[in-house]
């Protein structure tokens, strides 16, 4: 009966003292303090349970959202590897949400650009405030332009960005929804992937390249992902397909980037580790002697 009762304070012992799963929380941020407009818009957080140096901020495309198509399993794949992931709702025009209506926006009343700045000037802040010391910016499709044109305007005092990720990025269109039109003051580490048969990225995938080369930057990697099984109906821009558990060489792609340009620091091994592992010994012993 002793050794059955010490078994079972160990198993209690272990249960307690083992980390929990990251969990998605969903906040409300405000971006007035950063000179936005809007006093509520969603974030979906992921922390793991270590706690990490780096975060990314995830950007959607558009009629997207904070846990739309391709952030959706870019922050849950990107969280595995142990980063904290921030996915925002982002700033639309008031006439509605073709892309005509956010060239429109900037040629008129430039609400949409400012707005998303401010966004994520917040979101970056509220991953200071829960530890984090650098970030990296993950934009797919619309929120890739976006992303391109925060890193290199949009930013004012916050944790410095050491890294941007386009996803399905397009060169085309007028400044600053043309990614072409500002990479080229981007200076950080860039990964710019698209799908193979996505004309626009794979059309203007020279322009974007030649840009950032004409910046100061240095790191630019260009990486164009293949469907490699047909009978998965590829579409090449949502990366269905690339994705997910048939193929998912974007999160492949997308994670061995991160650990080269943006890895995590090594993190201590937690007291309660130590904690458990004096505990176990000790109780190993007594129940050894009372047998």
């Amino acid at each position: 009966m002793t050794n059955i009762r010490h078994t079972k304070y160990l198993a209690f012992l272990l249960v307690w003292l083992l980390p929990c799963t990251a969990s998605a929380v969903t906040i409300s941020l405000s971006s007035i303090a950063e000179g936005g407009n809007s006093a509520a818009f969603t974030g979906l957080l992921l922390e793991p349970v270590a706690k990490p140096n780096v975060g990314v901020v995830l950007l959607h495309g558009r009629n997207g959202n904070a846990d739309g198509t391709v952030v959706s399993e870019l922050r849950n794949s990107i969280n595995t590897q142990g980063y904290t992931t921030l996915s925002i709702d982002e700033p639309v025009p008031a006439a509605g949400t073709a892309f005509s209506d956010y060239v429109n926006d900037v040629n008129g009343a430039n609400t949409v650009f400012p707005e998303l700045y401010a966004r994520v000037r917040t979101a970056i802040n509220e991953l200071a405030n829960r530890g984090i010391d650098e970030v990296v910016l993950l934009g797919f499709s619309l929120g890739a332009r976006m992303a391109s044109a925060h890193v290199a305007r949009g930013q004012v005092d916050e944790l410095p960005i050491i890294g941007m990720i386009g996803v399905g990025m397009f060169g085309n269109s007028i400044d600053p929804l043309n990614a072409a039109l500002t990479l080229d003051e981007i200076d950080v580490p860039v990964l710019d992937i698209f799908g193979d048969n996505d004309a626009n990225a794979v059309n203007t995938a020279a322009a974007r390249l030649t840009a950032y080369n004409s910046g100061s930057g240095t790191n630019y990697t260009q990486t164009m992902v293949e469907c490699v099984d047909p009978a998965l109906n590829c579409v090449p821009h949502n990366f269905f397909g690339y994705r997910g558990a048939g193929n998912p060489v974007l999160e492949s792609e997308v994670n061995t980037w991160l650990s080269l340009n943006a890895p995590l620091s090594a993190v201590p091994v937690p007291a309660a580790v130590w904690l458990f592992g004096s505990g176990l010994i000790g109780l190993l012993g007594f129940a050894r002697r009372k047998a």
